[in-house]
């Protein structure tokens, strides 16, 4: 759950808003994928501009009406987060460049592209287990290196030892 304000919550995982009308009745309000995906990309994104081409490549991926499509939906999300008043727009256009969501999100909310405390923890974990695996398998090699398996001939002793030293020119002929 994504809180806006005190009057809206965004639950992405069931593509729910909920907002509270001025009578404090809650209004649960169910949105297509699509719509809730350009929902997270702007807040993902906020306070920068999210250009009209990123959210249509990234949603849409080169959809035919796509163009038309992102209309609807950001017209359909400002009529579900009651963006009404033109003049402080939770879902600012900002002309010739995109959009911009300029509301306020509450102390909890994380990006979906961060990862998550829990998922960084665990990797980290992960890689230092792997550096001491690393370590202790290049200790094991080292020592098992360093003896020699290499087996020795036994040693007659009455043969006398050969040399390599050369041989006179005149044999070699």
């Amino acid at each position: 759950m994504i809180r806006i304000s005190s009057d809206i919550e965004i639950y992405p995982d069931t593509n729910e808003v909920m907002t509270m009308a001025d009578d404090h009745v809650k209004h649960r309000t169910k949105v297509e994928p699509r719509i809730m995906h350009v929902l997270q990309i702007l807040m993902n994104n906020s306070p920068q501009v999210v250009s009209r081409e990123q959210l249509i490549d990234e949603v849409w991926d080169n959809y035919g009406g796509a163009d038309d499509a992102l209309n609807q939906a950001i017209s359909h999300l400002r009529k579900v987060l009651n963006d009404t008043n033109k003049n402080d727009r939770i879902i600012e256009t900002v002309v010739k460049k995109g959009y911009r969501f300029t509301g306020e999100l509450g102390v909890n909310y994380q990006s979906s592209q961060e990862p998550n405390h829990k998922f960084r923890l665990s990797t980290r974990w992960i890689a230092l287990i792997a550096i001491v695996m690393l370590f202790l398998l290049f200790v094991i090699y080292w020592i098992r290196s360093s003896e020699s398996y290499v087996p020795k001939a036994p040693m007659d002793k009455g043969t006398p030892y050969t040399t390599n030293e050369p041989v006179p020119k005149s044999d070699r002929e």
